[in-house]
């Protein structure tokens, strides 16, 4: 793969920043200082523009006007906003699409995309590709220096694989630079089976890559569809690497982009590489704040630097059926502190006004079309005002990184969406409710990190459904673990190679030295679960789930717990082994959350890591430290239900919102935000 520059730099805020997504493009000029102040009205410091105008910036091939847009950043900078600038990729205009068909993507059945959309390009379109860096250039040498350029986003929501005719022949390139020649490409993917070689690589289908999805019928060969998740997914990292090129060209600024979901098709740990900043757009309902949480916790554990919300509802959504996100003004300002809490310096809303005609009309706005605030006034305008008084402390005072990291990646998504093996294996998912959330439910703070990441500073890590290790990373935990590190594998971790085949020689590639134990027996409890019971040493007991691995612990290595009833009656489900200073225990399958949390606990309280709360049912902690020395100076508290409670912290603090003095009892009203600054720090 190309390698790219790195991203400039990661440099903290000078303050929290506050705003919404504008288009100014669609209203008479007249009408523009009339939004600007209401802007300044409610407290607003930033706005995100311009990543739809590429008809208003190049009206026709070759001519540009961008004299309208620094009209319009002139008023924004003298009112002290400060803007965001999107490449308008994601919508070429119509001269574009109809001069050069090839630009527009195909689908998996041959059809291409119409214009009137959005995101209908190819991003391995050679000719799109050298449109894209012509106007972000032109866009670079018109508007970068304007004193008020803040930072600038890359496309929007990028998403989508191409199944056209110059990406097929581009796959092929891939193909023949990747494995070499066509014999080993059938060696190493085992083709013989099902008479699947090939002769040539262009023989080679490029089949519909529907990673992410579990519900797909009877896939091609699953060794196939993550080489073109892959391929796909690195002509994607080019395409953005392409536009910040052309924008390193002008003064230095911050550069990001808008991530969907968790973990899905799009690669964006390897997207993320070439940007200053991870950023997201965020939309769940209030009802499924939770799902937003393993979101934060990912984002925050992307960079050494405040992670930015580009997009959520300052109300409500309506990009199909409409719904209440934030169903009043307490949840608006409890999801949009929750944000910046959990380690983000930058909340901006979709969108500033209601859009008088085309898509999206009824989506929640700040002002209406006729210029009319919407609901939701009173909560932008206070917490503009809290995040004036409070920002340069939370900057000062970084969200806390782990002490927890769960390691996880895309590939291990595709694996499991690519070859399923249960109904209610969604790697997203079971990572969020099944190891995540519980860990969220008894205070523990911790990271998603993806596998190369620098894990030195965490003590405890979680390695769940890994199938495919990156490599060098058995070499770094077992380093990590003999420096006093405590690990937890499994289940369903190390049994693949990077070509998503099984081991040939052994059943997880050598990470048997790591555990202490080699593979017995493998089964599926589907159907059975309930007669089987994974029991440990203590008694307790619970039934498996998914998938089961049964053990043959070596000398060193001590039996947790066994099964019991079912092909695996006897042999060990859960071990441990001392390592150096540290403990591996490796999982042979799903456990419920209390035999888990039990599990996770010894291997915390061995290293001193302990929960931050206790109780609160509903309230997330959200734990800042001093920069310099890690020591907590603040403890962010977040009630998410719409009934009240009350949640217990082994430290006190005064409320900077209320003046409280609270601890160790901490009462919260529904959807109350708390930011208690600890004794030692006030």
């Amino acid at each position: 793969m190309t390698a790219y520059n790195l991203p400039f730099s990661s440099q903290s805020d000078e303050s929290l920043l506050y705003g919404a997504s504008w288009y100014p493009e669609m209203w008479p000029e007249s009408e523009w200082p009339v939004d600007v102040a209401k802007m300044k009205e409610v407290g607003f410091t930033l706005m995100r523009l311009f990543e739809f105008a590429w008809k208003r910036f190049e009206p026709s091939e070759g001519v540009y006007d961008f004299d309208w847009a620094v009209r319009i950043l002139d008023l924004l900078h003298e009112a002290g906003i400060q803007v965001m600038i999107g490449t308008p990729t994601a919508a070429p205009p119509a001269w574009l699409t109809s001069r050069y068909p090839e630009v527009l993507g195909t689908k998996a059945d041959g059809k291409r995309e119409g214009h009137g959309q959005r995101k209908h390009y190819n991003a391995h379109s050679r000719v799109y590709r050298e449109f894209s860096k012509k106007i972000v250039a032109k866009m670079v040498e018109a508007l970068g220096s304007h004193p008020a350029v803040h930072s600038w986003q890359i496309d929007n929501e990028m998403s989508g694989f191409d199944y056209g005719q110059e990406t097929r022949e581009a796959f092929h390139a891939w193909l023949a630079e990747t494995y070499g020649d066509i014999e080993n490409l059938n060696r190493i993917w085992g083709l013989d089976f099902w008479s699947q070689a090939y002769d040539d690589f262009s023989q080679v289908p490029l089949v519909v890559a529907n990673v992410g999805s579990i519900e797909q019928p009877e896939r091609h060969h699953p060794s196939l569809v993550m080489a073109i998740a892959r391929f796909q997914n690195e002509a994607w990292t080019r395409f953005i690497a392409d536009q910040v090129a052309e924008i390193r060209k002008g003064p230095e600024v911050l550069i990001t982009t808008n991530m969907t979901g968790t973990i899905n098709a799009m690669n964006w740990w390897e997207h993320f590489k070439v940007l200053d900043r991870s950023g997201a757009s965020m939309y769940s309902d209030l009802s499924y704040y939770h799902y937003n949480y393993i979101r934060f916790d990912r984002l925050r554990g992307e960079k050494d630097a405040p992670y930015w919300l580009l997009e959520t509802a300052p109300n409500w959504s309506g990009g199909g059926p409409v719904w209440n996100i934030h169903h009043d003004e307490r949840g608006i300002r409890a999801f949009t502190w929750l944000s910046m809490l959990m380690g983000g310096s930058m909340v901006l809303y979709w969108q500033w006004r209601s859009h008088w005609a085309g898509q999206e009309m009824q989506h929640g706005t700040c002002v209406s079309q006729t210029g009319q605030w919407m609901p939701g006034k009173d909560a932008w305008q206070q917490m503009a005002g809290e995040f004036k008084t409070h920002g340069k402390f939370l900057l000062e005072n970084p969200a806390q990184k782990g002490p927890v990291g769960i390691l996880a990646n895309c590939e291990n998504a595709w694996l499991f969406s690519i070859d399923p093996i249960h109904p209610d294996n969604r790697y997203a998912d079971r990572l969020r409710d099944k190891v995540q959330m519980p860990l969220v439910r008894h205070h523990y703070q911790r990271d998603l990190l993806h596998p190369d990441a620098d894990f030195s500073a965490y003590k405890v890590l979680l390695v769940p459904q890994l199938a495919i290790l990156p490599e060098g990373l058995q070499a770094r935990l077992a380093e990590w673990v003999e420096a006093g590190g405590q690990l937890m594998l499994g289940p369903l971790t190390g049994n693949r190679t990077t070509e998503m085949t099984l081991w040939r020689d052994s059943n997880y590639g050598g990470l048997e030295d790591l555990m202490g134990a080699g593979q017995t027996l493998r089964f599926s409890p589907h159907w059975v679960e309930k007669t089987i019971e994974v029991v440990f040493g203590d008694g307790t007991a619970c039934h498996p789930e998914i998938w089961c691995d049964a053990f043959a612990p070596r000398a060193d290595t001590e039996v947790l717990a066994r099964y019991r009833g079912g092909y695996g009656d006897g042999l060990a489900a859960v071990v441990s082994r001392k390592l150096g200073k540290g403990r591996v225990v490796t999982v042979g399958c799903p456990l419920s959350e209390e035999r888990l949390m039990g599990l996770f606990q010894q291997l915390a309280e061995a290293v001193d890591v302990h929960p931050l709360a206790e109780g609160g049912d509903g309230v997330l902690c959200c734990p800042r430290v001093d920069a310099a020395t890690g020591k907590l100076t603040a403890l962010g508290l977040v009630n998410t239900r719409k009934t009240s409670t009350t949640i217990h912290i082994p430290v006190s603090g005064r409320d900077v919102f209320s003046g409280d003095q609270c601890g160790p009892g901490v009462p919260l009203a529904p959807l109350q935000v708390r930011l208690l600054k600890v004794a030692a720090s006030e």
